[in-house]
């Protein structure tokens, strides 16, 4: 045989295992790529989900938080409706929301109106949300009557109004724009040449691309319902409804989201078009080395063997470094090693498209702390290191660049009165059972205190000796003040309760030991406690901050005054009185009045009481209040035997209660009071 035969059959001999490896690879290829595909199909299926979810999410936390305003609770529509529209105009993705009580009538919407004509209880979220209680997704309407919308697909998505006392007392629902839904997923998650079906528990459509004409609004095809109806995730290839051949992934009703069903496409023939192409590319370049092999052996080998290795090599070296990027960049005509080199990049695209996808996932958890004012940290205890999160850093008043701390920085954080105790639960934590929750305050370089919360876990190596922690850190200054506020209130509350009791007492005991009866003690103490008890009740109209002297002056002389008459005479400024001084004031004028009714001026048709007052300000001392009681008129005058309880009430709530001074005089005329008082600054 001549050398020329033997290089022919060498060359034969040489490409039959090419050919056997090039059609093997192609199988293989093939079969992995209709693996990939399935499996890219189900995950993009599941992308939608979550979007669809983090969505849903974005809506019922914003129902949660609607649902706490106390007008939506009470239905009151003057103030609940103009809160919806600000609510809504904020969210151009829900078209409207509605407030509807338990029988299913609008109380508040957007546009102000209140229909109590039609009640909407037959809706089926209505009912979905009284009965489980909770968020619930309800299906496709054409047209949101309750929202006083005109024809416009949506989806409703409602949760049941809570009263104070923990009573389901009605519905309040949003209105989900889906052709803005739609045109969200079209954007986020549909891929190139791509399709979504979505449904609601029904079966009908609410999201198609592309033809949405086609099916949104109408049940599913009767294979799309077969799918629906499914108790697992699944793929099919099908023809899609723009007649395009797709392999879909499909989530049922069954799965979360719940009762939504989920079809996502991929094109079979822009799915295995880099297949088909390599595949003839490797056929050619079989031919070609077949026809070149005697000639170009050598030039071969080094071209197609040993080159396209130490590349694909190289290649590999650097993805074992980090770099997601590089690529395994052959000649064209590189035969089965450009089929792998091509198999190799796609399985390095997937791969970035993951790094991509968990960039984006901590991107989305970064904003989830950032919007509940918290912060990751950590701490390496063999290199005794630790840092914080960009979140984490701006919450303390750092820049977002800073993330990195050592213990002794940390310590001097921490508001000195709790440092130890900072310290000490935080090495209980590592030396226990791993749990760490405490909360302290934190000086910030700004100087502003700061209450935080810190929660962690430790992480232990094979000897229960500690390596790691991680925790979260949370901004509560808000919550912490409000507790301080509430504390504050209480103290202030029985602080009046136990001085109004007191006043009580002391009324008690003294008309007790100055009445001859027990009918007079009945009437001179209920007289007396009904003058504490009006001079409280114009306090608690002031929230029990001040009250008006002629406010008092008035309802205690209220029974005396007639209308075109000018017996009884009111003449003063206002003047606000804190409580103290307005209790005492009220008791003071009460026995005035009351002796004035019994042995003076008003006891009789002819008799007359002037009642008059001035501020007279100072610039070194207290403004003083200067009080003239007058009496004309009245039976003649004698100064009496003895002094009674009340003469004493008046004169120690002058001088002793408020430091005043007080002047009585017995005239022929009348009697007559003079009384000064220094007023609060």
């Amino acid at each position: 045989m001549t050398l020329t035969r033997r290089l022919l059959l060498l060359a034969l001999i040489s490409v039959l295992p090419a050919i056997v490896i090039w059609a093997f690879t192609e199988v293989s290829l093939r079969r992995a790529r209709e693996a990939e595909v399935n499996d890219l199909a189900v995950r993009q299926a599941q992308l939608v989900g979550a979007e669809l979810e983090r969505i849903f999410d974005g809506i019922h936390g914003l129902l949660l938080a609607v649902d706490e305003t106390p007008s939506i609770r009470t239905f009151d529509t003057a103030a609940c409706s103009p809160y919806l529209k600000a609510i809504q105009e904020k969210v151009p993705y829900v078209l409207s929301f509605v407030a509807m009580d338990i029988s299913g009538h609008i109380r508040c919407r957007p546009t102000g109106t209140v229909d109590t004509q039609h009640y909407y209880a037959d809706r089926p979220y209505f009912h979905n949300a009284l009965g489980m209680k909770g968020f619930v997704v309800g299906e496709y309407t054409p047209v949101f009557d309750e929202g006083a919308l005109g024809p416009h697909p949506v989806l409703p998505l409602a949760v049941p109004i809570w009263n104070d006392r923990g009573d389901v007392v009605g519905v309040l629902a949003a209105a989900l724009d889906l052709k803005w839904l739609s045109q969200k997923l079209k954007e986020r998650t549909v891929p190139t040449n791509g399709s979504v079906t979505i449904a609601d528990r029904r079966g009908i459509v609410i999201v198609q691309d592309p033809s949405p004409e086609g099916l949104v609004g109408k049940l599913l095809p009767w294979d799309y319902l077969a799918q629906a109806r499914a108790n697992e995730v699944g793929t099919a290839e099908t023809v899609s409804v723009d007649g395009v051949r797709r392999v879909v992934g499909y989530i049922p009703l069954a799965l979360p989201p719940k009762d939504i069903y989920i079809n996502v496409g991929l094109s079979t023939k822009a799915a295995f078009a880099s297949i088909n192409q390599a595949a003839k590319r490797g056929f050619m370049l079989i031919a070609a080395a077949l026809v070149l092999a005697l000639s170009l052996s050598w030039l071969a080998s080094r071209a197609f063997i040993t080159k396209p290795f130490e590349i694909m090599t190289n290649a590999v070296k650097d993805w074992r470094r980090g770099d997601y990027q590089a690529r395994i960049n052959l000649p064209k005509k590189s035969g089965e090693f450009g089929i792998l080199a091509k198999a190799f990049n796609d399985l390095m695209d997937d791969v970035a498209e993951r790094q991509e996808a968990l960039k984006a996932s901590e991107e989305r958890a970064r904003l989830a702390l950032e919007a509940g004012h918290m912060g990751t940290w950590w701490y390496d205890h063999r290199k005794r290191i630790g840092g914080w999160s960009s979140q984490a850093a701006l919450l303390l008043g750092f820049p977002a660049l800073e993330t990195t701390v050592d213990p002794q920085e940390w310590r001097s954080l921490i508001h000195p009165e709790d440092e130890l105790s900072a310290v000490e639960k935080l090495k209980a934590a590592v030396l226990g059972n791993g749990e760490y929750e405490d909360e302290y305050r934190v000086r910030r370089p700004d100087g502003r205190v700061r209450w935080i919360s810190s929660k962690g876990k430790v992480s232990y190596d094979a000897n229960k000796k500690p390596t790691f922690l991680v925790g979260i850190i949370q901004d509560i200054t808000e919550r912490r003040q409000v507790d301080e506020q509430q504390r504050f209130f209480l103290d202030e509350l029985n602080h009046r309760v136990k001085n109004t009791l007191a006043t009580v007492q002391s009324i008690a005991a003294q008309t007790l030991r100055s009445a001859e009866s027990t009918a007079q003690f009945k009437e001179a103490f209920e007289g007396r406690l009904l003058a504490l008890s009006m001079t409280h009740n114009l306090l608690t109209l002031k929230s029990w901050r001040e009250a008006d002297l002629h406010d008092i002056a008035e309802q205690e002389l209220a029974p005396y005054k007639r209308e075109s008459d000018e017996r009884v005479v009111i003449d003063g400024p206002r003047v606000n009185l804190p409580p103290r001084y307005a209790i005492n004031l009220g008791l003071v004028l009460h026995e005035l009045v009351t002796n004035a009714a019994k042995y003076g001026a008003l006891s009789v048709p002819t008799g007359r009481l002037n009642l008059s007052w001035t501020v007279t300000p100072a610039k070194d001392r207290p403004s003083q209040l200067r009080i003239r009681w007058t009496e004309t008129g009245g039976p003649p005058v004698q100064p009496p035997k003895r002094q009674g309880f009340g003469s004493r009430l008046i004169r120690r709530s002058i001088e002793g209660e408020l430091d005043g001074c007080m002047a009585l005089n017995f005239a022929v005329t009348g009697v007559s009071y003079d009384i000064s008082v220094p007023l609060p600054g």
